[in-house]
């Protein structure tokens, strides 16, 4: 098989058209977490037991409740106690990206390139929900938005040896970011379906290069597209050409969004905070 970046492409874009893409199930705790979070007669008890059910999980959300990131003077000993300290919130979002990183970021043959995508997807759910904090916005869906974003580039990582064949793994990189850039807007809005994500997620993850295209959710595509931009900002990465701070200062869905001067100098001087969260997410 040719392996040229407009052949690729072809060939995701034709799995993607004929629903032959391999889509990982969502993984059971994260969908129980997902709608828990939604519901209004959670508490912290029901948050903790779903995820006392999977060991792997729980003990990675207590791994991260006790990273630098989390962590007060004593560390937590329990799932409730982490609820308790960090609170519900903190706490589905920590459960949501643990669930999510197992299931879609864990291909050992393209370990590194993951490793990337995983940290700017974490650095793009923190903007996102601090985005969306600062203008006094709904919080609660705001970092699976940012979180999930990107998915489809993942869904795609995942299936490059299955279009390629094992022996033809050693295309050249900007090929294959090439060809995630084309296609991953249809891989990921294929996994939202699959998924049954909450329709705001599955715009975002549609229309975050795009906002004109949000017909519903056009605040929180532009608070992706936004929070997309910072995450490369503070951290550049080979996804993609970050933006220098003076063309940030300059995007054009700052006056979409209603955010002033001071609101950007905030989001900025939160690198520090930001690296520190997806360190403590890895």
């Amino acid at each position: 098989m040719a392996t040229g970046v407009s052949d690729l492409s072809r060939v995701f874009a034709r799995q993607i058209a004929d629903r032959k893409i391999e889509l990982p199930p969502m993984p059971g705790t994260a969908s129980e977490v997902m709608a828990l979070c939604q519901s209004e007669s959670t508490d912290a008890a029901k948050l903790s037991a779903v995820i006392h059910r999977d060991q792997t999980i729980a003990s990675n959300v207590l791994r991260v409740a006790n990273s630098a990131a989390y962590a007060g003077q004593v560390a937590c000993a329990s799932l409730q106690q982490a609820v308790s300290r960090l609170g519900m919130q903190l706490i589905t979002e920590i459960a949501m990206a643990v669930s999510v990183r197992g299931r879609m970021f864990a291909n050992k043959a393209c370990a590194e390139l993951l490793a990337s995508l995983w940290k700017h997807s974490i650095l793009t759910g923190f903007y996102t929900k601090e985005i969306a904090r600062l203008r006094r916005r709904n919080v609660e869906i705001a970092f699976l938005c940012g979180l999930l974003h990107d998915v489809g580039k993942a869904v795609l990582v995942n299936n490059v040896d299955k279009v390629l064949g094992k022996n033809e793994l050693g295309l050249p990189i900007a090929d294959l970011l090439e060809a995630l850039e084309q296609q991953h807007i249809p891989a990921g809005a294929l996994l939202a379906k699959e998924w049954k994500l909450p329709d705001q997620v599955a715009e975002a993850i549609v229309c975050h290069h795009d906002v004109a295209l949000a017909k519903n959710f056009a605040d929180m595509a532009m608070t992706v597209h936004l929070a997309d931009a910072l995450a490369y900002h503070v951290l550049p990465s080979i996804l993609a050409t970050p933006l220098a701070e003076e063309q940030i200062r300059q995007h054009t869905v700052l006056v979409g969004l209603n955010l002033y001067p001071d609101q950007l100098d905030a989001l900025l001087k939160m690198k520090d905070r930001a690296l520190l969260v997806a360190e403590g997410m890895q």
